[in-house]
């Protein structure tokens, strides 16, 4: 049986798509976003570590070169690029998981995928279950 798709059908809108997949093109969205600062950050904590670098070695103690930034400081972009990660992470391992079960794959089959328990994939969606009720 052939796949249906918006050219098969005609169509120059894309086909409706159920809320579980626009839920997770909406996840790959914010991942996309997400990286895009965290590059932005990376850039500017390169710039920063080869100052700090550069003015250490030219003889200026730690204390002052790290006193000599403008904030935020690398330890700060360091800190929220870990932060964007973890919860942008987050936030798209509950979406994979649920989008993968409302396409009919079991517990242990998205477990397997994920590397984890099935417990945890169990866990997982609760959690998602529950704050989508909220």
């Amino acid at each position: 049986m052939a796949i249906e798709t918006r050219a098969t059908r005609g169509y120059d809108r894309p086909m409706a798509l159920p809320d579980h997949a626009r839920l997770f093109l909406d996840a790959l969205r914010r991942i996309d976003e997400a990286m895009d600062d965290n590059i932005r950050r990376s850039r500017a904590i390169q710039r920063r570590a080869r100052r700090l670098h550069s003015r250490i070695e030219k003889g200026q103690s730690v204390a002052e070169a790290v006193a000599a930034e403008k904030p935020p400081r690398v330890v700060e972009l360091l800190t929220a690029n870990m932060t964007t990660l973890e919860t942008v992470g987050a936030e798209f391992r509950a979406v994979e998981a649920q989008a993968l079960r409302a396409d009919g794959l079991t517990i242990e089959a998205i477990a397997g995928l994920f590397g984890v328990t099935r417990q945890r994939i169990s866990a997982l969606l609760k959690q998602k279950a529950a704050t989508a009720t909220r």
